[in-house]
């Protein structure tokens, strides 16, 4: 009966320690684009491209990866919500294609991983998966 009652409270516990801190701004995502474009000139300039298109919640920040040209791995999709608890912030890319802000805050991530850098961010950006078919890229969640 004991061993009982402790798995009943270790699972309550659980429960409602586990979620308190989720970053649940983000929005339902299921577009595909051809990078290649005309259209997403700023995606292929240079080896840092980026650009920002409409979705999620605040919008979707999408980064190619030059090092991985043509695989499922050159390109990175985030959400532009900040994920600092009660910043309401929209992340933008800095002009050196390097590191992403977040005006309101002041917390800075890499733009590669969407790893926090500096500011109050612990954790990081909400990333959407991103898959490159050597023709179009998919940004689902």
């Amino acid at each position: 009966m004991k061993i009982k009652y402790s798995i009943i409270f270790f699972f309550v516990v659980l429960l409602f320690s586990s979620c308190k801190d989720e970053f649940d701004e983000w929005g339902y995502v299921n577009i595909y684009i051809d990078p290649e474009s005309t259209e997403y000139f700023d995606l292929n300039t240079g080896r840092r491209g980026w650009i920002y298109l409409h979705g999620g919640n605040r919008g979707i920040l999408v980064v190619r990866n030059s090092g991985y040209e043509n695989t499922s791995e050159a390109f990175f999709a985030f959400e532009r919500s900040c994920v600092v608890s009660g910043c309401k912030g929209t992340v933008e890319m800095e002009d050196n294609n390097l590191l992403i802000t977040c005006p309101k805050c002041h917390s800075t991530y890499m733009a590669y991983e969407g790893l926090p850098v500096s500011g109050k961010a612990k954790r990081a950006l909400f990333e959407y998966r991103a898959y490159y078919d050597g023709i179009y890229l998919y940004i689902r969640n």
